[in-house]
C-alpha cells in the first residue's frame, strides 16, 4: 500500500507526505525495526500532547482517543514522572 489510511493530511500537504517518505527511508537504511519506530513514535506523541495539554492527563487522553488509565499506563512505560499530589 503507497499511503496510510488517514492520507488526507498526506494529500493535502505535501512537504509533511515528503518529510515522512524521507523518514521512513532514513529508519529502513538504519535497521531501525518497525516495532522500535512504532514505540517511540508512541512516546513522543504522547508526551507532546500532554506538553500541548499543560499537562493534563485527561485532555491529553481525550486528545489522544485512548482511556486515561491508559494514558497512565504508557507513561510508567516510558518513566515519565506521575503527578505528587498531597
Amino acid at each position: 500500500m503507497e499511503r496510510l489510511p488517514f492520507d488526507d493530511p498526506l494529500v493535502a500537504n505535501k512537504d509533511l507526505n515528503g518529510h515522512l517518505r524521507e523518514l521512513v527511508d532514513l529508519l529502513i537504511r538504519l535497521g531501525i525495526t518497525l516495532k522500535e519506530t512504532q514505540a517511540e513514535i508512541e512516546r513522543l506523541y504522547i508526551l507532546r500532547t500532554l506538553s500541548a495539554c499543560d499537562g493534563n492527563r485527561s485532555k491529553a487522553a481525550k486528545r489522544l482517543g485512548i482511556h486515561r488509565n491508559t494514558l497512565n499506563a504508557r507513561l510508567d512505560q516510558y518513566g515519565a514522572e506521575r503527578d505528587r499530589r498531597p
